[in-house]
């Protein structure tokens, strides 16, 4: 059953991404005070002149699962889909925990930064409550994620609320361009409150495919069209980042109908095209959702928007994937998790 989606803003909410041995940081998190960090407040926060991550690092095994004394061995932590699985040994027996084996696992993090020119290190606890598959999409698994200084008896939500969980993802997101990374030992655990987890939960799985046919009868054909370019371009068109430079152009909740070349979604309203999307960002643009945020300047010309002939949500450019139709009237109609049931 069809319904229209809330955008939002947010790439990927509070995050911590896990990277081979070790993870970045990026939005929201870390407070910098000082020669030292302090975490505090829900979520990560960046903060304070002269801030300069230098990459971080598991600190030690880097994995308890299920109590003390197990240690992660070869190329550590590996993830298919949503799911994770690792080798591990403890008293000299060969484990491969996987998929619900690491609820209760805890990740040693050393969050490593410059402060005015000085290296601080701060040790952090991330841990694993709970993994729950997803109600949306079979193969998309949901983590509780809580987190803790080491020293500090104080977990906090990782995504800043602890009803809101985390999809972790291969790779990772450019925090000022939006850009996808493929980082082969890069994980980020995007928040399903920001867009690259809520993108994956529309059906754009980024490690999945979706059968494509064409034709009819013996002249038939069908192929399967990997989802990861589609992925991208729906976080490009959730977030109203016309340009595909990083910018949003939109307000969270804002009610949005979107379909597909692929019918991962359909449509469902007869609201006004807006605009035609691929991974590098809108290819066309009839009007903007917000036009108190501003007209974007790549679809300016003479400093007057551009007209398109062919922008009618019809996905006949080459490049185009997704299509979005918006009406400002009916931009209450629906709350931030996209859910206006036909």
């Amino acid at each position: 059953m069809r319904n229209t989606r809330g955008n939002d803003v947010d790439l990927q909410g509070p995050g911590l991404i896990l990277q081979g041995p070790g993870l970045i940081l990026q939005g929201p998190g870390l407070i910098l005070q000082g020669p030292g960090l302090i975490l505090q407040g829900p979520g990560l926060i960046l903060q304070g002149p002269g801030l300069l991550l230098q990459g971080v690092n598991f600190n030690g095994p880097g994995l308890i699962l299920q109590g003390p004394g197990l240690i992660l061995q070869g190329p550590g932590l590996i993830l298919q889909g949503t799911s994770f699985s690792a080798t591990v040994e403890k008293d000299g027996v060969v484990y491969h925990p996987s998929g619900l084996d690491f609820i209760g696992a805890e990740m040693d993090l050393r969050l490593t930064a410059v402060v005015n020119g000085q290296q601080v290190v701060q040790h952090v606890t991330l841990r694993i409550n709970d993994i729950k598959k997803s109600t949306e999409q079979d193969d998309v698994y949901v983590y509780n994620l809580t987190y803790r200084a080491v020293g500090s008896n104080q977990w906090l939500p990782y995504c800043g609320d602890s009803q809101v969980g985390a999809v972790p993802f291969k790779g990772y997101w450019d925090a000022a361009s939006g850009d996808r990374v493929d980082d082969p030992n890069a994980v980020t655990f995007g928040c399903t409150n920001a867009v690259i987890a809520k993108c994956a939960l529309w059906g754009y799985r980024p490690w999945a495919t979706e059968t494509k046919c064409t034709g009819k009868g013996k002249k038939k054909k069908c192929v399967e069209v990997p989802l990861v370019d589609y992925h991208q371009t729906c976080t490009r068109m959730a977030r109203a980042d016309y340009c595909g430079d990083g910018t949003p152009h939109t307000v969270d909740g804002t009610a949005i109908d979107v379909w597909d070349n692929l019918d991962v979604q359909t449509q469902f309203t007869d609201w006004p095209i807006e605009a035609e999307w691929s991974p590098e960002g809108a290819t066309c643009l009839n009007f903007v959702r917000h036009p108190e945020l501003g007209y974007p300047e790549c679809f300016l010309k003479k400093g007057k928007p551009m007209k398109f002939s062919h922008c009618k949500g019809e996905l006949e450019d080459d490049g185009a994937l997704i299509a979005t139709a918006f009406s400002a009237g009916d931009d209450d109609d629906d709350d931030d998790d996209g859910g206006c049931d036909k």
